[in-house]
């Protein structure tokens, strides 16, 4: 299949995903799309399973694939954090069907995740980036050596998603727009606020 007509594919099959989840979701509806048929769709990704699996895997990528707009190496460890947990938030806010397929997958209990090497590979990744600024900090004496990387990442990851995956209950049971310009620069501010506060030694 041509980069770009799986492209396309993956696109149409994420916004049908997101709209209508799994179950919901129209493999007649994405052909329709894409210009293609059920018949070639099920040839390439073998089942609606296959392609639901590819476009998990295609919005992990995405997000691991979005170069850090800062050399972390190169900065003082604990600006570093603060750089890398806006970023995440950045990443999160930039990507909102990222946000509602994993709340799906999640529903799911993990089931296309539990099964993809490339997605779990690709978390390894991210907390291999974490982790090199968390053992700078450590060295250079800013940060704790009593933490667990993951409750950091996690921590970072929290509220990051919640920003996203919250936004209508929050909306109308506390009258919090989590869309609003100030609270999202509040909640970027917050996430790297918490992150360093944890870190920190």
């Amino acid at each position: 299949m041509a980069a770009e007509t799986k492209a396309n594919i993956i696109a149409a099959a994420t916004n049908e995903f997101v709209k209508l989840g799994f179950e919901g979701a129209s493999i007649n509806v994405i052909a329709a799309a894409t210009d293609t048929s059920k018949r070639m769709l099920y040839y390439h990704f073998g089942s609606k399973e296959g392609l639901y699996r590819a476009v998990l895997e295609a919005t992990y990528e995405r997000m691991d694939s979005i170069e850090p707009g800062v050399d972390f190496e190169a900065i003082e460890p604990m600006e570093a954090l603060r750089r890398y947990a806006m970023e995440a938030f950045d990443m999160h806010l930039d990507n909102e069907d990222f946000v509602r397929l994993v709340m799906a997958e999640n529903l799911n209990d993990a089931a296309v995740i539990r099964n993809s090497a490339p997605i779990r590979n690709r978390i390894t990744t991210n907390l291999a980036r974490l982790e090199k600024i968390w053992e700078l900090g450590c060295a250079a004496g800013v940060m704790r050596t009593d933490i667990r990387l993951i409750d950091l990442y996690l921590a970072i990851t929290a509220i990051s998603f919640s920003a996203i995956s919250n936004r209508a209950t929050l909306n109308v049971s506390l009258g919090i727009d989590l869309a609003d310009p100030k609270e999202i620069a509040f909640r970027r501010n917050l996430v790297a606020d918490v992150a360093c506060a944890y870190a920190s030694k």
